[in-house]
């Protein structure tokens, strides 16, 4: 189908510049942040310019091993990071390594430990594996073996020929929550990668604040180390001819004031437009009736509360107040207390969901959550 909700695509529709831009980037070895709120379609550009390359790449979420509010499962990143660079750089080099991807990442890497052991000659591999996988059982800080781990992008890649290799780590702000294993993680990280001259590194943040926050702030090691690039929603004509195109491809006939209607409702936001495109298709149903009955869509409410959930319960009365003039507005119009409403669009903005734009207006980035807190 053209239209798919959900999953990220190998072949972002309309994101050319920005895939080639990355990949040449990529090539050049420049550190990379890209950013942008939720459901604009990062990682879709981020895995279609890993794939597009044409170097061996390593990407992994930072938010699949978030445990509950604030926990960070970083064992198991730990594992994931050791196996995914070693299988990357092994196969990369002709040499065949698959691990099974149904078991747990500590599983990845017991496994990985015997392929190591039997056919590559890399000691400082497989003691590395030995003692994470002995430190992880018994519940042991790992913050060496975190460091020795971030130099097996380089050191792999020198031993097995490879020229450059690609780290790409999604929702980058997520690896804050590890400070609990690791206090200095980000000192850690650009004391390693700063020196390596095989490895181009990408991140990518929802959380907008946050990952200005690690890489643009002047007491943050990260500082003026990543080349930010902002991924924004499609321009108007861009959404319309995606819908145009995925309409025409399903044989289903929608006017170009329907297209126009779709795209003032949801803007560029190419998560809402194939929801949109896939309840017209699948559903049957008229453009009119999908938009109306939009806010109340489980696809929506889920998408959206999961935002929510991270929010202070003022953070989320702003927020409403917020929606409920329109998407923008000024903090005077927010509320009396001006200290509460202050902080308030400050959590907001950290976590990419309100941005300040000129004359200190606030504006509210996913017009969709505009619509599902108005109801309307």
């Amino acid at each position: 189908m053209w239209f798919v909700y959900g999953p990220p695509t190998m072949n972002p529709f309309g994101r050319e510049e920005e895939v080639n831009a990355l990949v040449r980037l990529m090539r050049a070895g420049q550190p990379v942040g890209l950013i942008g709120p939720r459901r604009i379609g990062k990682t879709s550009i981020l895995l279609a310019s890993l794939n597009k390359s044409s170097l061996p790449y390593v990407f992994i979420s930072a938010e699949e091993f978030v445990k509950g509010e604030r926990g960070f499962d970083f064992p198991n990143f730990l594992s994931a990071y050791i196996a995914k660079v070693t299988e990357a750089l092994y196969s990369s080099s002709g040499r065949r390594l698959v691990l099974e991807r149904a078991k747990g990442y500590l599983k990845q890497l017991r496994e990985l430990l015997g392929a190591v052991k039997v056919t590559f000659n890399v000691p400082e591999l497989s003691a590395l594996i030995e003692v994470v996988l002995d430190k992880a059982e018994r519940g042991k800080e790992l913050r060496e073996e975190f460091a020795r781990a971030l130099e097996l992008p380089e050191i792999l890649a020198e031993r097995l020929g490879v020229e450059r290799v690609v780290i790409a780590v999604d929702e980058f702000q997520y690896l804050r929550l590890a400070r609990q294993s690791v206090p200095e993680i980000f000192h850690v990280m650009r004391s390693k990668w700063q020196l390596q001259r095989r490895a181009s590194y990408v991140i990518s943040g929802s959380a907008i604040g946050m990952v200005r926050e690690i890489v643009s702030s002047k007491d943050q090691p990260f500082y003026q180390f990543f080349y930010l690039v902002r991924v924004t929603p499609f321009k108007r004509e861009v959404s319309e001819e995606f819908l145009r195109r995925g309409f025409e491809a399903e044989g289903v006939k929608v006017s170009e004031d329907e297209i126009r209607e779709i795209v003032d409702y949801v803007d560029g936001f190419p998560a809402w437009l194939n929801l949109v495109g896939l309840k017209v298709v699948a559903e049957g149903k008229p453009v009119k009736e999908v938009l109306r009955g939009l806010p109340k869509d489980e696809n929506v409410i889920n998408a959206v509360e999961g935002d929510l959930r991270k929010l202070s319960p003022s953070a989320r009365a702003v927020l409403k107040k917020l929606a409920e003039l329109g998407g923008e507005a000024r903090p005077k119009e927010l509320g009396d207390n001006v200290w509460a409403v202050n902080r308030a669009l400050s959590q907001l903005m950290r976590y990419g969901i309100v941005e300040r734009e000129d004359r200190g207006v606030y504006r509210v980035l996913d017009p969709m959550v505009v619509h599902y807190l108005r109801g309307e």
